[in-house]
């Protein structure tokens, strides 16, 4: 991993133009003096499940926190996270998302992207989870790139859904059922407190309700079709999904979440969920109100009875969109016809 050092001399390099590689193998000796970070600032690829679940091993339930990605979430929330009063760590963190940016405009180029949005404590029993399993299914095999916030519960059924595109008949039902053996996520949230100590009781909890999934990813790792996840160390306790062939993960929340929206241009699904996802249907209503990226993108609301009656009760969601999205097209109209 770079040293502080490396890093700003890496910047400055940027920023004079002068590359990057040849100043990261130039500074590399002479260094080691300084601190090191958990992670790579300026990433030559997006993340694989190889390089978050590195050292994860289905016998060890210890090993779930030598994992990459749990050393750098509890690096992450041990420095303030993204309210960290170390300048040092804010530069390493924006010149991460940048880099990481940069690689998903380049993956998504020319492909026709969809989302899907839900909840995280859908169980993997539920008929939920197998509906979004089977759309994301259906999607990859027709040629969409299906993506997601990468965590547990609907976002996990996205991306396997995407793992077995392609896949014999029952075979979905087959994996659903191997995972449904650890049905809903643990809570987490407490599993790293902000002096960086850990929770042993809630790293044995994570990697017993994680192990299903590492081990079927590994089984499918040649199977299916791509899929990218866009996940957060914000959220760093909700576990990444190893069934994602490309991992975008940000440490901004706002990024992740905007750009993931952003990069939907075939449309998002809303499946169930509470409060994140009722977030990101009145974010992506705003986007398209205003034409923010050029295009209407479509918007499913999966469940009809959920989304006008169970949640959120008597006031339904999607009324109040439809009157502003008629009200701006008629806006548009009309300033079109003033020329």
């Amino acid at each position: 991993m770079p040293t502080r050092r490396d890093v700003f001399r890496c910047a400055s390099a940027i920023a004079a133009g002068t590359g990057l590689l040849g100043t990261l193998s130039a500074t590399a000796a002479g260094s080691v003096s300084e601190p090191e970070i958990p992670y790579q600032p300026i990433r030559g690829s997006l993340y694989t499940r190889e390089d978050l679940f590195h050292g994860y091993l289905a016998a060890s339930p210890v090993s779930w926190s030598e994992t990459p990605d749990f050393r750098i979430y509890r690096n992450f929330v041990r420095v303030g996270k993204i309210d960290t009063a170390s300048a040092y760590e804010s530069m390493m963190q924006a010149l991460h998302d940048n880099s990481i940016s940069r690689y998903v405009r380049t993956f998504v180029a020319g492909q026709r992207v969809a989302a899907i949005m839900g909840g995280h404590k859908m169980a993997r029993n539920s008929s939920g989870y197998k509906s979004v399993a089977l759309i994301s299914q259906k999607l990859s095999e027709s040629g969409v790139l299906v993506c997601s916030g990468g965590g547990p519960g609907a976002m996990e059924a996205t991306h396997l859904g995407a793992r077995m595109a392609g896949a014999s008949p029952g075979g979905l039902d087959a994996a659903i059922a191997t995972l449904a053996t650890q049905p809903t996520v643990p809570e987490l949230a407490n599993v790293v407190a902000p002096d960086g100590s850990t929770d042993p009781a809630l790293i044995a909890a994570a990697h017993s309700w994680f192990k299903p999934a590492h081990q079927l990813a590994e089984k499918l790792a040649s199977s299916g079709k791509p899929s990218l996840a866009i996940p957060t160390w914000h959220y760093g306790f909700e576990p990444t999904t190893p069934f994602a062939s490309h991992i975008a993960k940000y440490f901004q929340n706002s990024i992740r979440e905007d750009g993931l929206l952003a990069l939907a241009g075939q449309g998002i699904i809303f499946a169930e969920g509470k409060a994140g996802t009722i977030q990101e249907i009145f974010q992506d209503s705003a986007q398209n109100y205003y034409r923010s990226f050029g295009t209407f993108s479509p918007m499913v609301l999966l469940g009809e009875k959920y989304w006008t009656e169970k949640y959120p009760g008597s006031t339904p969601v999607f009324p109040p969109f439809l009157t502003a999205f008629r009200s701006g097209a008629k806006q548009r109209r009309q300033a079109a016809a003033w020329g």
